[in-house]
Formats: C-alpha cells, structure tokens, sequence
C-alpha cells in the first residue's frame, strides 16, 4: 500500500529538518523530511510506503489539478493507493506554465506580479470558496471514479463542513488542532519557529489521524 500525499507546506513538512544536514542543502534533507510529516508518520503506523506531492504555498486549485494528473499518469498502475489531501488556505491561487506557480511566490516575482496583484484586487470570499469546493468535488470524484480510498483534513484556514464521510475533524484544520492542544496543555511544544507544525505536531496529528483512518478508509 501507498499513500499518496497532496497539500502545502503543513502535507509537505516546512520547517522539518534533521540537525546533522546543512539547512541550505535542500535536497540532502528530503528523506528526513518526508518521514517527519504527518504522511510519513502515518505510512509508518501503517507500514506502507509514501509518494509526497506537496508543494509550500499550494492552492486548493492546484491540488486538485495536481491529483488529476496523478491519476493520468497512473492509469494501468495496480498498485493500492490511497490518496491523502491536507486542503489549504481557500484564498490560495496557482497559475501553470510549465510549472505551478503559487500566490505566496508569485507576489515575489516580476513574472506573475501583475497576475497575483489581478487576483487578490477583483477575488472575493465567495469566488474562494467557490474554487475550494469545486476542487474537493474534483478529487472527491476522481478518487470514487478509480475506486481508490481519499482521506482528507483541512490543514490550513476556515472552512464549512462538507459532509464527506472521509473527512477527518470537519469544519476545523491541522492548525487549529494544534494550537487548541497547546493551549489546553502547556507541556506541549508542537509548532517551529515559523509557525508550521515540528516533528511532535506532526506526530501528534497522525496518531489522531491514524485511528480515524481505521476506522473510516483502510
């Protein structure tokens, strides 16, 4: 079995770096990386292995468009995948050219300047939501379509309820979980610096996350 992980840096596991690896080599700390997020926890758990297709700064957009093509590169694979999606910040964009583009980088770059500037000066809360649910809808069916199991959460920002019986702690996200926890107990210690989870708040989400997925998709 694999897990096939999707989201933003909360999926892809910014801020997790292993102490003896220089912080600006990149690359060198993948592995570390992976197997300190709350995919690579939950692989663990269940002793299975990972495909993390992550991306800092990712939209809810671009996830579903990113699941989409995974499944189009697939096609005769029998291999059991189950698909994870760690769904962002609603107000997040992406553009494509040969590679996504997120908002976050794009407002850095004379490139897409003038897009993100577009975007966030005419997009509204309703055309975010709007895109959010289309996209959950769009891998919601896709992953029905293939008969491929979906678990998924809401890593990052507000967002309603979806009914979708695969999602776990619906209605709140991965952030608000932590920083709940570490109100109600002073003893823990679960974001970095930068305001992402660290290995604890990774692991502390999977333990959680991997009964839920027991019980409800594997």
């Amino acid at each position: 079995m694999k897990l096939a992980g999707f989201g933003c840096s909360f999926t892809y596991g910014s801020e997790l770096h292993a102490p003896q690896i220089d912080p600006r080599d990149h690359w060198a700390n993948t592995r570390y990386r992976t197997q300190h997020t709350w995919l690579g926890v939950l692989a663990r758990l269940f002793a299975c292995s990972v495909d993390m297709r992550a991306e800092p700064g990712n939209s809810n957009f671009a996830i579903a468009q990113q699941v989409a093509d995974y499944f189009n590169r697939l096609r005769n694979s029998q291999e059991h995948i189950v698909v994870c999606v760690g769904w962002t910040e609603s107000s997040r964009m992406s553009w494509y050219s040969d590679r996504w583009v997120h908002l976050g980088f794009a407002q850095n770059t004379d490139t897409w300047r003038a897009s993100a500037r577009e975007w966030r000066a005419n997009a509204t809360n309703d055309t975010y939501q709007q895109f959010t649910d289309c996209a959950k809808l769009m891998v919601n069916s896709i992953c029905q379509a293939h008969g491929v199991p979906i678990l998924q959460f809401n890593a990052l920002g507000t967002h309603p309820a979806t009914r979708y019986s695969n999602y776990f702690l619906d209605g709140t996200s991965m952030n608000s979980m932590l920083a709940q926890a570490e109100r109600e107990d002073s003893r823990l210690n679960l974001f970095a610096s930068g305001g992402h989870p660290n290995e604890q708040g990774h692991e502390y989400f999977a333990i959680r996350l991997h009964e839920f997925a027991k019980e409800r998709i594997i």
